[in-house]
């Protein structure tokens, strides 16, 4: 399970459904291990089906800025990350939400 309050990962549901509807979303890193401090960022890898448009991922990182979080949330798109870090995120991340039209490893 990830290392988040029920209403942090309700915000960050929201905005990511909002943001990226069809994308799955995997969260990997300190607050999914369980090794996490209070103020770790949450890591999540965003995959779809086509390198994500630089401009929704802009406007998300800007929205998570934004919001009341009290941490950072690291977005990385899965179709620009190397084929060794996307192992690591299969072998040991955990999927948040999946889009309709998102395949793992599309």
């Amino acid at each position: 399970m990830i290392d988040v309050a029920p209403e942090h990962l309700e915000m960050v549901l929201t905005l990511l459904s909002n943001y990226l509807p069809d994308c799955e979303v995997r969260a990997f890193g300190s607050r999914f291990s369980g090794t996490a401090k209070p103020y770790s960022d949450l890591d999540l890898a965003v995959i779809g089906q086509n390198r994500l448009d630089w401009r929704i991922l802009a406007e998300l990182k800007e929205a998570f800025q934004e919001s009341e979080l009290p941490f950072r949330v690291d977005l990385l798109d899965w179709n620009t990350i190397s084929d060794e870090f996307r192992a690591v995120i299969e072998k040991s991340g955990y999927e948040v939400i999946s889009g309709k039209s998102s395949g793992f490893g599309a």
